[in-house]
């Protein structure tokens, strides 16, 4: 609301508020004070997180790209029916050269992004769904252009000691649900970034998720060991900016429990649900039948012993 200064001529104006009046001293009569306060702004909360946040995956650990039209990707979210990404310079995200809708595996032209194509850069993605779904965003991954000037490999720190594993164990119990296993380990210092491997147990060499991920120490993969198995072995290495991948951890063997049949499918549409429903039923249709058929056998051979008297007769 609008406050006006009245003004006296014994030289003190009296300021009306919203709040009172407030004396303000001048040194001349026939001057106007104005004041214009507003309502505040009523802060705007944003709608919780209902999605879990997915996990960049590449271009990761502030390594060099080897090509301007890197693959940006990241682990799946159940439910998330489109991902949001970001690219900025960096990861405080204060001015972000790239915004977009895109899909998983999608090539982005660094140079119609990054403003310097020698530029080092950060990314982050958040999946959405049905109905305003979403996921927190990602932590920042880091990433270098193919020409950006890095510090040289003999010049780095590379530290001779693998992650030690912590979550899955050998002795966990019960199994581990399939749809969304947790993985963490111990951080290595100076490592930027991550390689997990997870093998089935009996073809260690052939691993059936083989990611990098930045300068996290866990991560989540959703329905990724689905229909692969119950036993696994799972590994992870340190990696560097520049210099190579640290030694791998020893692998840590785990298993995992399968969904059960009622979870793969509704119980009307499930074949097996449906033949445990029908089940007793069919069996007392099938006992019914049987007893009717002895019955007559019964009736049948009875008549035919009379005959067999008569004839003899």
């Amino acid at each position: 609301m609008d406050a006006v200064g009245r003004l006296h001529y014994i030289g003190t104006a009296h300021i009306g508020t919203h709040i009172g009046t407030a004396p303000v001293r001048r040194s001349s009569a026939s001057v106007y004070t104005f004041m214009t306060t507003s309502p505040p702004t009523p802060y705007q909360e944003s709608p919780p997180a209902t999605l879990p946040a997915p996990c960049p995956t590449r271009p990761v650990a502030g390594r060099p790209v080897d090509t301007d039209t890197p693959v940006f990707d990241w682990t799946p979210v159940p439910d998330a029916t489109r991902y949001r990404v970001q690219i900025a310079r960096t990861e405080a995200f204060e001015a972000v050269h790239y915004d977009e809708i895109m899909d998983r595996g999608t090539a982005v032209s660094l140079g119609a992004v990054l403003p310097d194509a020698d530029a080092t850069a950060c990314w982050r993605v958040r999946a959405e769904g049905a109905d305003e779904a979403r996921s927190d965003w990602s932590g920042p991954a880091r990433f270098a252009a193919p020409s950006a000037e890095l510090e040289s490999a003999a010049g780095t720190v590379r530290v001779e000691a693998p992650p030690v594993p912590l979550h899955p164990t050998s002795d966990q119990n019960p199994p581990l649900d399939q749809s969304a296993v947790p993985f963490t380990w111990e951080a290595v210092p100076e490592a930027t970034g991550y390689q997990l491997q997870v093998a089935p147990a009996d073809a260690p060499e052939d691993p059936v998720v083989d990611c990098t991920v930045d300068q996290t120490t866990s991560v989540t993969l959703y329905d990724t060991l689905s229909g692969t198995g119950t036993s696994f072995r799972w590994r992870v290495r340190p990696l560097f900016r520049v210099a190579e991948p640290g030694p791998w951890s020893d692998p840590v063997p785990f298993v995992v429990a399968p969904p059960t049949d009622d979870e793969r499918a509704p119980e009307g549409k499930n074949p097996r649900a449906a033949a445990r429903i029908a089940g007793p039923a069919t069996q007392a249709r099938t006992s019914t039948t049987l007893s009717l058929t002895v019955s007559l056998f019964a009736v049948l051979s009875f008549l035919a012993t009379i005959a067999l008297i008569i004839l003899a007769g």
